[in-house]
């Protein structure tokens, strides 16, 4: 911490504090996984149709509980949903712990699946909200299943809700506001709201309030086309052809692969729009009426995921490249910008499913778990998960300072960084008491865009405070700043302060108030009374004014200071201790 001097009866403080230190690995082309499930090394490519606790046949969507940190996983062709522990989810070729969709791991439904509230056909995506609630996008029977505290559920156990079908026995494609035909993708944004991609019905609905609506109820609204019961799959900005996967960033950008057209669109504000908007740009094309596929830095083959990290980055699981290519600041790419990673592959123009370290086989989606710095790939046809642990981004707190004037306190602080930041709860503690929350400042969530805050604590007795920020994520893990010191003292009045540090060795600060602009004079006298040095004899403004004092040239003992001003007198003791 580094104290500045004041003047005028404003304290200032400064420090730089880093709330979030982890080890480096930036992202890089071809960069090698760190783990895997599914299989016990890199190289072993077995499609395991004999179910287990460790093995996947078709891996296609992965999830993390942010309530928890357990693993979801959508083992499509073995009509299943697998879940890990947290701590197992990282070490290779581990067992599952948990399975949904089936009762016990070893049990494989025909290929029909089943349809009932613990059963599936063809589980295409899974994502856990910040509820703890799994949402599974069980495509063939033409339905979303939600489970509520999906982490705490046993094998076997029953959806406790369902959209797109009035029950849990029906499994009807429809094109309406109520049913759904081969759902591939679901996501949950920071509001609540669930993001469905109805593929055969080529648009994208949204649920207002998903996690309390009765079972089939309608949706709230519809993009690709511009009522509910249209399905015509097109070109143009406003239609698709296949949508497959849907993600919201913390910014409400709607992210869309738009599977047959080999694009991602992106609708800006999407929850505010009406029905049948335009996208506002697009990736993968340089424009909204071209639909070809291709293997350069700009183009997809099949698009079928997208996620974002807390960079802005935007990851897109180009499934027929068989690689994930990755876009910097994706909201401002021009359209048809190129990407600026892969994954999967060594450079943009290499194509080709490989079981390696480095290779994929066939990747079909993407989830970025950006509390913990790992992006996830299903490998689908190596039929394993592949794990990567990338560089995080932390709320990095660049500088927190505290301004006293009069009754008052002025807090400011700023960011270089945040990442899932709810926001920051202010605490005081006065005269070493305990701290408590005097106040909160929303933060903006996830950038990497420099952000400043501000708080007043206002009508403030004379004293010593102390402050400190508790920042606080959205999954309710926090971290404390360093703690800084303001006094808060009145300027209505004469007054001497006592010095600080006291005991002191050799140097102290002396402060003291004018009430007016004065003739001033401060000195230190030992036991005896006799003057030792004078630190101030002249003319001063009104306000707080703070000496240093060096007694690196007295012997240790006690002594005394005193301030003089025409109509104010008055002395306070100190101890040199050496």
């Amino acid at each position: 911490m580094k104290n500045i001097k004041t003047f005028f009866g404003v304290i200032f403080l400064l420090t730089i504090i880093n709330l979030s230190i982890f080890p480096q690995v930036p992202l890089s082309n071809n960069m090698p996984a760190s783990g895997v499930l599914g299989a016990t090394d890199f190289v072993t490519n077995t499609n395991y149709a004999s179910p287990s606790t460790t093995t996947l046949a078709e891996p296609f969507c992965v999830a993390v509980d942010p309530t928890t940190g357990k693993l979801f996983v959508a083992d499509r062709d073995n009509r299943r949903v697998m879940r890990w522990s947290s701590a197992n989810a990282l070490i290779n070729g581990s067992p599952a712990e948990v399975v949904f969709g089936q009762p016990d791991f070893v049990t494989r439904t025909a290929n029909t699946g089943g349809i009932s509230a613990a059963t599936m056909n063809n589980p295409n995506s899974v994502y856990v909200d910040a509820n703890g609630t799994l949402w599974v996008a069980d495509r063939d029977n033409h339905r979303i299943l939600r489970f509520d505290n999906a982490s705490t559920k046993l094998s076997g156990a029953n959806a406790d809700g369902v959209l797109g079908q009035p029950n849990f026995t029906s499994n009807t494609a429809g094109t309406t506001a109520s049913l759904l035909s081969a759902p591939t993708s679901v996501f949950v944004d920071g509001n609540g709201i669930l993001w469905v991609c109805d593929k055969d019905n080529n648009r994208v609905l949204r649920f207002n309030n998903a996690s309390g609506k009765p079972n089939g109820s309608n949706a709230d609204g519809v993009l690709g086309q511009t009522d509910f019961t249209s399905s015509t799959g097109g070109t143009t900005a406003a239609m698709f052809d296949a949508p497959w996967g849907v993600y919201v960033d913390v910014t409400g950008k709607l992210w869309v692969a738009d599977r047959y057209n080999s694009r991602v669109l992106r609708f800006d504000n999407a929850a505010s729009l009406a029905n049948g908007s335009p996208a506002n740009g697009v990736l993968g094309q340089t424009d909204f009426v071209t639909s070809t596929s291709g293997l350069t830095q700009s183009k997809f083959d099949g698009p079928r995921g997208t996620f974002m990290d807390g960079l802005g980055r935007l990851y897109v699981g180009d499934e027929g490249n068989s690689r994930v290519i990755v876009f910097n600041d994706a909201a401002s790419k021009p359209n048809g910008g190129d990407a600026d990673y892969v994954l999967g592959q060594p450079d943009f123009v290499t194509t080709g499913g490989v079981t390696s370290q480095t290779g994929v086989n066939y990747p079909s989606t993407v989830f970025v778990d950006n509390a913990n710095n790992h992006i996830w790939i299903p490998d689908t046809y190596s039929h394993r998960l592949l794990r990567y642990d990338v560089a995080p981004l932390p709320v990095e707190l660049t500088s927190f300072a505290a301004v006293s004037q009069n009754q008052q306190v002025n807090l400011n602080w700023s960011t270089a960084t945040e990442l899932n930041n709810s926001g920051f709860e202010i605490q005081r503690s006065i005269s070493n008491s305990e701290f408590v929350a005097v106040g909160f400042v929303k933060g903006v969530g996830t950038t990497t865009i420099q952000q400043d805050y501000s708080f007043s604590d206002k009508n403030l007795s004379v004293g010593k405070y102390s402050y400190r920020l508790k920042q606080i994520d959205f999954n309710g893990q926090f971290e404390y700043s360093d703690e800084i010191e303001v006094d808060v003292v009145s300027l209505d009045n004469y007054s001497l302060l006592q010095n600080y540090p006291n005991p002191f060795n050799p140097t102290t600060k002396i402060g003291y108030i004018l009430k007016d602009r004065s003739n001033v004079k401060v000195v230190v006298m030992n036991s005896l009374g006799e003057e030792v040095t004078v630190l101030v004899n002249e003319l001063q403004d009104q306000g707080l004014h703070e000496l240093d004092f060096n007694a690196s040239n007295l012997s240790s003992g006690i002594y005394f200071y005193s301030i003089q001003t025409s109509g104010f007198n008055e002395t306070k003791k100190m101890l040199l201790m050496k």
